[in-house]
């Protein structure tokens, strides 16, 4: 490289008139020099202060040296607090505030055990789920929605609650059919906000739809004993009434036939 710019500078003073791409050239390669220079003697440098007494080899920096510090257990700690902390505003989330607030807020496995995140003081659970996990859902449950969820994990013939429950995904959900509650192998549905009361109910008796909506009200898993009411939407959504507001009403438009 030391040669192609004495050649370049040569080239230049044997020749008065060498073009502007010639001079380009030469400097581009003096930078090169130089930046190669100034590497090989930091490297120099550091292979002095490195190398044992009398030696030529550098030794290399322990990977448990200071250079490159081990992770402590307090960071440890603090990411793993960070997650219960995310895990227990999301489960939050999945509820009406007036509820969620004050919920107990617990991880459920597969068998619908509970590990305790956070104690609340009211009588419902906020579960945060696994967005990884298709119908692993984030939700606030009720006692006798807690039943419901329960038996249907357990795959009983039929729910056991005595009365309706109530379980809200507030946060939208995942999962594989809104006509057989223990398919495991169809592709993944979308699924909004909604909310769900946990009671027999008949579609055509109710004139109520069976097919998911994006909004409305359906009665999901219609003919089977899992037959619910699916809501789209919050219950808290819209503008609370105060006297003397005035109604205004939206145009939408039909589909042409």
């Amino acid at each position: 490289m030391a040669e192609d710019l004495e050649i370049a500078t040569r080239e230049e003073k044997s020749d008065p008139g060498t073009s502007k791409r010639a001079q380009v050239i030469s400097r581009r390669l003096f930078v090169e020099v130089t930046t190669a220079a100034g590497f090989a003697l930091a490297t120099d440098r550091l292979s002095a202060q490195l190398a044992p007494s009398g030696s030529d080899h550098v030794t290399q920096i322990p990977q448990d040296s200071a250079v490159y510090p081990k992770e402590s257990t307090v960071s440890k700690e603090v990411s793993a607090d960070e997650v219960t902390k995310e895990k227990i505003r999301r489960a939050r989330l999945a509820g009406p505030l007036v509820i969620a607030r004050d919920a107990t807020v617990a991880e459920m496995d597969r068998q619908g055990n509970m590990t305790i995140l956070q104690a609340g003081t009211n009588e419902w659970v906020c579960v945060p789920g696994d967005q990884n996990i298709i119908g692993r859902v984030d939700m606030c449950i009720d006692p006798m929605g807690m039943v419901w969820m329960r038996d249907l994990m357990a795959r009983k013939p039929k729910p056991t609650n005595t009365s309706p429950g109530l379980i809200y995904m507030l946060n939208g959900a995942t999962q594989r059919s809104f006509t057989d509650p223990f398919d495991t192998t169809s592709p993944a549905i979308p699924i909004g906000p909604h909310w769900m009361i946990l009671w027999p109910f008949d579609a055509k008796a109710a004139g109520l739809s069976t097919v998911m909506r994006d909004a409305g009200t359906m009665v999901m898993f219609a003919g089977t004993p899992w037959a619910h009411l699916h809501i789209c939407g919050s219950p808290w959504d819209g503008n609370e009434y105060r006297r003397g507001d005035r109604g205004v009403w939206t145009m939408t438009y039909a589909r042409s036939e």
